[in-house]
């Protein structure tokens, strides 16, 4: 369901004003392009026959990577006073910028004003009739924003006087003339400057603009900082709009049931209609009653429930139809999913970790991803970068705005991370098959042991999860063994375990190595984690030397999105393969046959490994 993407902020008593929402399309492609529920689009660029190209703006020494032209008529522009509201996010660690500015099409003039926002500076610039160049106020940001992350960043122009608010209070003001009129060919354009920042997009920085014909006072401009507040804090996405702001999210597939979460932005009662072909003939009603509607300050109007009685290794369509307790409506449009495997059938699975704070990233994996068709998705740890209790926003903006296209329709088994490693959320968000965070599943002729690697004291002998695993791994029959965590217990790392570059290195984390003898004396086949942000497979491993044939492969798959780290300056003994860059592996299963592959953000093959046993 699309809606226009003018609005007026009705909630709030300043309910004037024009304003755009810029949230990515991070959908599938081809025939399962879907966004569940309602939403806001994203603005573009008037459409036309034919239309001459137009001067783009350099800014900060770049050239704009995404451009929206006339996001409003020239006729409807203030001509005198006015204010420029802008909502950044900003959670990576490469320069980007983005602007939103008044300026000629056709011509490489200043612009009228701008107001741009590019890795910590801040500019507003304003051409007014005594001063044949733009009046510039400046500000570097040097405290953290709202949430770390956060900046409502506003430009305010009374008819003599330039103002420049950061998180409600006034960093810079210039008293200056009287600004030039707007020539007949002015569009308001909005660009992204992002070449430092591969695949990112102009609404991952730049969340809202709105542009109002008065000066708003630093009241009003407070007002407006703390509703956004607000609507960060509690996860939603858009304003006034019943939407889904988590999901749907499926969790822990068996051969006969499939878990099911999501979140919504208010209270509301839901019917999952499901079955095995159009038109659905099953349904399941979900009322209030089973809504988890707690947090820190947050409402989170979360949802968990199970789809069962299934049939194994079948393919099943699924709808959820909401109705908010204030009668407005909404569906996730129809999805798909499958049910585990027989034990004897093939399957596939995809491994990714640390996913965190790149909803681009994990967009560009999520769809390369669903080009295999995996069975289920493995993810190790980090799903956020730190989505603890009062971080709810890391979950709602960034997780699962990439993830949910995929992970809608293929099945999430994940392991927390030190990202969400208070479980707060971690929690709330997944129905897994324990009350504690580490458990175990079998899919197909393999069994899988997920465990949570930020208790590390729990992995030293007599341990609670050194126990439970020795327990679990005496009783398998099963004929492959996968172990899951987040933390290293191999791994070519420069700095984490030592700074390489200046000395020793444990390369691993001991603490989390004090269980590797079990994954030896069981015949583990190999241990999957994250945490550093690069690309690495072992040698087989057994008694801290290389041993092809009874030993343990450790998989390092910490590309998913995180920040990209790097290896220490010289190869370490049990390195097999390296890969510094953001990526993904899938690895197919078939009776004794596991083959691995592992691919970067381009879809181009980095790794290649067949075990047979």
């Amino acid at each position: 369901m699309r809606l226009a993407c003018l609005i007026l902020f009705a909630s709030f008593s300043i309910s004037y004003g024009q304003e755009w929402w810029f949230w990515p399309d991070y959908t599938l492609g081809q025939k399962a392009k879907n966004y569940p529920g309602n939403r806001i689009p994203y603005p573009t660029s008037k459409e036309e026959v034919m239309k001459p190209a137009t001067v783009p703006l350099t800014f900060m020494g770049e050239d704009p990577t995404e451009r929206i032209e006339d996001l409003v008529p020239a006729t409807e522009l203030p001509n005198s006073h006015f204010t420029v509201e802008m909502w950044l996010l900003n959670h990576v660690n490469q320069p980007v910028g983005s602007v939103v500015t008044l300026r000629s099409r056709y011509s490489a003039a200043e612009p009228i004003w701008l107001l741009g926002a590019y890795n910590r500076s801040l500019f507003f610039s304003l051409r007014t009739s005594n001063t044949p160049f733009g009046n510039l106020l400046r500000h570097e940001i040097k405290t953290r924003g709202f949430k770390s992350y956060w900046y409502h960043v506003v430009a305010v122009y009374t008819g003599n006087r330039m103002e420049l608010f950061v998180n409600g209070q006034k960093q810079n003001d210039l008293l200056v003339g009287q600004r030039v009129e707007t020539p007949p060919d002015a569009q308001v354009e909005v660009a992204a400057y992002m070449k430092k920042e591969p695949y990112m997009r102009l609404g991952n920085f730049l969340k809202m603009v709105r542009l109002y014909p008065v000066a708003l006072s630093a009241a009003e401009i407070n007002e407006r900082f703390e509703a956004l507040q607000n609507m960060v804090v509690e996860g939603r996405l858009f304003p006034n709009l019943f939407h889904f702001n988590a999901g749907p999210y499926l969790n822990m597939a068996t051969k006969n049931s499939v878990n099911l979460v999501w979140e919504t932005d208010r209270a509301a009662d839901f019917v999952i209609e499901y079955g095995r072909q159009l038109p659905l003939d099953k349904r399941q009603e979900v009322n209030t009653l089973f809504v988890k509607s707690e947090g820190y300050r947050a409402k989170g109007h979360i949802v968990e429930t199970t789809l069962s009685d299934l049939e194994p290794g079948t393919p099943y369509f699924y709808n959820i139809k909401a109705k908010a307790h204030d009668g407005t409506e909404m569906e996730t449009g129809v999805l798909t999913f499958a049910t585990a495997v027989p034990d004897m059938q093939p399957y596939s699975f995809a491994v990714i970790g640390d996913t965190e704070a790149r909803p681009h990233i994990n967009d560009r994996v999520c769809k390369l991803v669903w080009d295999e068709r995996p069975n289920f998705l493995l993810i190790v740890g980090d799903l956020t970068d730190g989505g603890k209790a009062d971080q709810k926003f890391e979950w709602n903006y960034e997780y699962f705005q990439g993830v949910t296209q995929l992970a809608s329709r293929i099945p999430v088994f994940p392991v927390a991370g030190n990202g969400e490693g208070d479980l707060h959320w971690y929690n709330r968000y997944h129905k897994l098959p324990d009350t504690e965070p580490y458990y175990s599943f079998i899919y197909g002729n393999a069994e899988f042991f997920m465990l949570n690697s930020n208790q590390p004291e729990e992995f030293a002998p007599g341990g609670v999860q050194y126990r439970w695993l020795e327990e679990k791994l005496k009783r398998s029959t099963a004929k492959w063994k996968f172990v899951a965590h987040h933390h290293a217990p191999y791994s070519p790392d420069e700095d984490d375990y030592g700074d390489s570059w200046k000395g020793k290195s444990d390369h691993g984390d001991l603490a989390v190595r004090q269980i590797v003898p079990l994954y030896e004396k069981y015949k583990v086949d190999m241990v999957f984690f994250g945490h550093l942000h690069t690309y690495q497979r072992t040698l087989p491993i057994k008694d801290s030397k290389v041993d092809r044939q009874n030993g343990v492969i450790y998989v390092q798959g910490g590309g998913g999105g995180g920040n990209l780290e790097d290896f220490a300056p010289t190869r370490t003994w049990f390195s097999a393969k390296t890969y510094r860059g953001h990526h993904y592996f899938v690895i197919n299963v078939h009776d004794g046959t596991l083959n691995l592959k592992m691919y970067d953000t381009e879809g181009r093959m980095r790794d290649y490994l067949d075990v047979i046993k």
